[in-house]
């Protein structure tokens, strides 16, 4: 009875130590997967940009609990954003509040990060603004970008790229 229980004992250690490593390895993969499809988004220049957090100048950070985004393409950028800060020149309508533009002529420059991922730069004017935006990708899809203003004081946001 005794050596049927170290038998029994060590299939069970063994069939552990094969799920364990089955399981580590679906991670890398998962993992490597997330990367390549981060990758694939950042140069086909097709993503979009969700907001989780906003982090004004002034004050701190603030979950954003409805849904703003923006997005990327060869075409356009289009954002619906909120702002936080100081504005210098109020608009004079208040539902042109918050970081909302659609335009079809802009700059767009993107380079390697030093430590894995990518910076973007993005350059447009609207009617009113002169929008500078810089969007920091990591390999795993998570991002940051500052948002600067010729009208008011930069904000930055927290989130991810999706497509």
């Amino acid at each position: 009875m005794n050596k049927m229980g170290i038998l029994t004992l060590c299939a069970f250690i063994t069939a552990g130590s094969v799920l364990y490593a089955q399981e580590k390895r679906s991670k890398s993969e998962l993992r490597q997967e997330s990367t390549e499809k981060v990758q694939r988004l950042v140069n086909a220049q097709e993503y979009k940009f969700v907001a989780q957090y906003a982090l004004p100048m002034t004050g701190r950070s603030i979950n954003l609990t409805s849904n703003y985004d923006m997005i990327v393409t060869k075409d356009s950028v289009m954002a619906y954003l909120p702002y936080f800060g100081r504005a210098y020149v109020a608009p004079a309508n208040p539902s042109e509040g918050g970081i909302k533009f659609k335009s079809a002529d802009f700059v767009y420059t993107l380079k390697e990060a030093k430590k894995g991922g990518w910076s973007a730069h993005i350059a447009l004017k609207e009617a009113n603004h002169h929008y500078e935006i810089t969007l920091n990708i990591t390999t795993t899809g998570s991002a940051n970008i500052s948002v600067s203003d010729n009208t008011r004081q930069p904000i930055s946001f927290n989130g991810y790229i999706t497509d």
